[in-house]
């Protein structure tokens, strides 16, 4: 089990906005491994509570929020990460599980026994929580990722555009699932993650950005596409 506590900020911006920040993130920042060459594709399975609790959370402001995913990289992978997200404001914990694409199956298909033969204390966290709120698939969310990275605080800062949603949130590995898109193509997430500081090497990015940082939820924006 992964435990990783960041403080996180995003703003909606318009992809020339990017461009004219991105000499400034290639000069100072290295490159995820996952997209040295071009973007890569990040597909998040949202589950909540049968009475959306979680959704119900974002949608009231709550500072508290959880949220439970299960995330691939590939749909030919063998594996992915179930990830238990945590936050209080800005402040955020993520906590993740790796799990076999059969585990993964088995998630989709409400069947939650296996985590109980898994070692790890989340694994019986996550049974616990899914089980007795009675969480299932609520949507399919996709979309393409930048990634960068500063040594100092594990500052991380992504770019995620072509951000759509899916209204079946089954099949997690299907190839070419239906979407619908949830933001204009000429506009993207930006996302900046840290730990203890924000590096002064870094501000002029944020003195670039046209936007000012807000609480955009890429399942909520999911999950409203189809009210």
């Amino acid at each position: 089990m992964a435990t990783i506590f960041r403080k996180e900020l995003k703003y909606v911006i318009t992809y020339e906005n990017f461009l004219q920040i991105q000499s400034l993130l290639e000069a100072v920042l290295e490159r995820d491994e996952h997209c040295k060459s071009a973007s890569y594709m990040v597909r998040s399975q949202y589950y909540d509570s049968v009475t959306n609790a979680d959704l119900q959370d974002n949608l009231d402001g709550v500072l508290q929020k959880r949220k439970i995913r299960l995330r691939i990289y590939d749909v030919n992978a063998n594996e992915g990460k179930l990830e238990y997200k945590c936050k209080n404001g800005s402040d955020g914990v993520k906590y993740s599980l790796k799990v076999s694409r059969e585990e993964a199956l088995l998630l989709e298909n409400h069947h939650y026994d296996f985590l109980l033969r898994r070692p790890e204390e989340l694994a019986a966290r996550l049974y616990n929580k899914m089980t007795s709120e009675v969480y299932m698939p609520k949507t399919i969310v996709e979309y393409q990722r930048l990634a960068y990275r500063f040594p100092a605080s594990d500052v991380r800062v992504t770019f995620d555009t072509d951000i759509r949603a899916s209204i079946n949130p089954y099949g997690i590995f299907e190839p070419a699932p239906s979407y619908v898109p949830l933001l204009h193509a000429d506009k993207g997430i930006l996302e900046i993650k840290y730990n203890d500081f924000f590096p002064s090497a870094l501000k002029p990015l944020l003195g670039n950005l046209d936007s000012v940082a807000e609480a955009y939820s890429k399942y909520s924006t999911a999950r409203l596409a189809y009210v």
